[in-house]
């Protein structure tokens, strides 16, 4: 969860969004650090398949 919230304090200071309550701060955190994660990992996926088909081609 650690990692969810830094994901989202980086998000809130780069795009300067409004923060969130700190009622909705886990919540947050969950949303917003779960998509960055996801679309991290994706994005490392695609990398990976592509150099491993471009490696045994």
């Amino acid at each position: 969860m650690k990692l969810f919230a830094w994901l989202t304090e980086i998000f809130i200071n780069v795009f300067g969004i409004t923060r969130p309550k700190p009622e909705q701060e886990r919540m947050a955190n969950f949303l917003i650090g779960g998509f960055l994660m996801t679309v991290i990992l994706g994005a490392f996926g695609v990398v990976g398949v592509l150099v491993y088909l471009i490696s045994h081609h």
